[in-house]
């Protein structure tokens, strides 16, 4: 069987964003929804069970109303859910929290055969989590995953598209997978996974659990900080040339753009 496990993350509603004074997004408190890619990758497993036997876990690192992303994982269809949480991981980068997912796997899942991810977060945007947690685990990963082709005989295929080209891969499992946005669309819950997800007993792992230590995890295990955050002014400041007077157009244009370059 196919030990599938999928990482989520919840993540907030950029209309309402808050920050600790480490400028760090503050998740205690705050509307938020499931990470849009990581909804393609639950359903890249799902789609996967439907053609080979599998059981799908779904992990979430965050704060105890994380659950809630846990809940719609449920409710799609996924098997198993835990929440990894802790105080001490508060504030932990992309470094400090792939070190998190990758204990997870080691100390409770040690029979993955494969892990999905979203291909990026829309609070961050970075990327890194996914294959930076195929390194802890010496696991190949292969990332901006289009379609999951075929998984057979532990070797699994899969195209791939990024902004330059696409491919195809052969992969031997175990291995990590990072799926893109818009390609594995997910399906409305039928009325059956909403009474699972509602009655479901999730587990929750802390630091101790997970075998990491304080110095690990958190801001302490996390070598990288944003230094400021600001939100960004809209305007618009547009000036028009006209073709039929300006035969040098093209030239006003390049000087233009190198003294805004300039600014």
């Amino acid at each position: 069987m196919l030990n599938i496990v999928v990482f989520i993350k919840q993540v907030p509603d950029t209309n309402d964003v808050k920050w600790t004074q480490n400028n760090n997004i503050d998740r205690s408190d705050m509307e938020s929804i499931m990470n849009p890619a990581d909804k393609q990758a639950i359903q890249a497993a799902l789609k996967l069970r439907e053609v080979c036997e599998a059981k799908i876990t779904v992990l979430t690192m965050g704060p105890k109303n994380a659950i809630a992303v846990l809940k719609e994982a449920i409710a799609m269809g996924a098997d198993d859910a835990a929440l990894l949480s802790d105080s001490q991981f508060a504030g932990s980068d992309t470094c400090a929290t792939s070190r998190v997912l990758a204990a997870s796997v080691k100390e409770k899942y040690p029979d993955t055969s494969l892990i999905l991810f979203g291909q990026s977060a829309i609070d961050g945007e970075t990327s890194q989590t996914g294959p930076s947690t195929a390194a802890r685990l010496n696991m190949p990963c292969v990332t901006f995953v289009n379609e999951i082709i075929e998984c057979k005989d532990n070797i699994i295929n899969v195209k791939t598209e990024n902004e330059i080209e696409k491919n195809v891969y052969k992969i031997q499992l175990p291995a990590v997978l990072c799926i893109n946005n818009y390609v594995y669309l997910p399906e409305i819950p039928k009325i059956s996974g909403y009474i699972k997800a509602h009655e479901y007993n999730y587990k929750t792992y802390n630091i101790f659990e997970l075998k990491i230590k304080s110095s690990e995890a958190g801001v302490k295990g996390s070598p990288t900080s944003v230094s400021c955050v600001y939100k960004t002014e809209e305007g618009r400041n547009c000036e028009f040339i006209n073709v039929s007077e300006d035969k040098s157009y093209a030239e006003t244009v390049i000087r233009k753009i190198k003294e805004f370059a300039e600014i």
